[in-house]
């Protein structure tokens, strides 16, 4: 980073003292819990033709689909068809015969099913279904980066019926709040960042490009398309993500914060 992006990074920390992240937010939430929570989500979808949970189980699945909609990961909506045929059709479908509608063999059947299926958890707790063990910062900012669109989604408050047990129950509304939160000091040092960029006073030609690829990033645009639209190497997309990736974290982060 240059001096003066250093000495703005400072300056925003000092003004957030009390609203800097740490690693515990990302791990207040045990794998064990989470797993759990998966298992309940997913027997509550194998039930789904016997009326258990059936309209929760439509309204999120409905959610889900708007998501799929606007992904630019070719093989999505392919995903959502297999879970539709596995779980959600009047009668059973199996997995060859999904392999057969899809055109893929049945082992790729059933990693697009659990893909959704982490996907909708996700949906329902938010980004501690998402497992998140960092090793470093800037592993975090890439993390809330990449799944920025589904952890604005979250599905509505309506999900928590669908865990019964008290443990559960309290992990998706644990996790749901702390998502509110993150994404929400998560947004403010973007909108800070990106005035950065945009400063007539300081800004350059590269950190314009910087913050525009940021954007897009967060709305879900793989860097090969970015590239494309640029008329550049992906190397040169990568390299200006890493780069907000470690000025985002300088933003975020206490400088002395035990997540190193």
């Amino acid at each position: 980073m240059t001096y003066f992006y250093d000495y703005f990074a400072r300056e925003y920390r000092e003004g957030r003292k009390d609203r800097l992240f740490s690693a515990a937010m990302f791990k207040n939430i045990g794998a064990g819990e989470v797993q759990t929570c998966r298992k309940v989500l997913k027997n509550s979808f194998a039930g789904y033709r016997d009326g258990r949970n059936s309209e929760a189980l439509k309204r999120l699945i409905g959610e889900y689909r708007e998501y799929v909609s606007c992904c630019h990961d070719e093989h999505a909506r392919d995903r959502y068809n297999a879970f539709i045929y596995r779980y959600m059709v009047d009668a059973y479908v199996g997995s060859r015969a999904i392999a057969a509608k899809l055109g893929v063999v049945k082992e790729t059947v059933w990693n697009y099913i659990d893909r959704c299926t982490d996907e909708m958890l996700v949906l329902c707790m938010g980004i501690s279904a998402a497992v998140i063990r960092p090793e470093d910062k800037g592993k975090i900012v890439r993390i809330l980066t990449e799944g920025s669109r589904i952890f604005r989604s979250l599905a509505g408050d309506y999900v928590i019926e669908l865990f019964k047990g008290e443990k559960e129950r309290a992990a998706v509304e644990q996790g749901r709040q702390s998502t509110r939160d993150i994404m929400g000091q998560f947004d403010d040092t973007v909108k800070a960042y990106d005035a950065y960029c945009h400063d007539t006073n300081s800004c350059i030609d590269t950190d314009v490009r910087k913050s525009e690829i940021l954007q897009k990033c967060l709305d879900g645009v793989p860097p090969a398309l970015i590239a494309e639209e640029y008329g550049c190497s992906e190397s040169t997309i990568y390299a200006d993500i890493r780069e907000n990736e470690r000025r985002l974290a300088a933003m975020l982060f206490d400088a002395e914060s035990d997540n190193r």
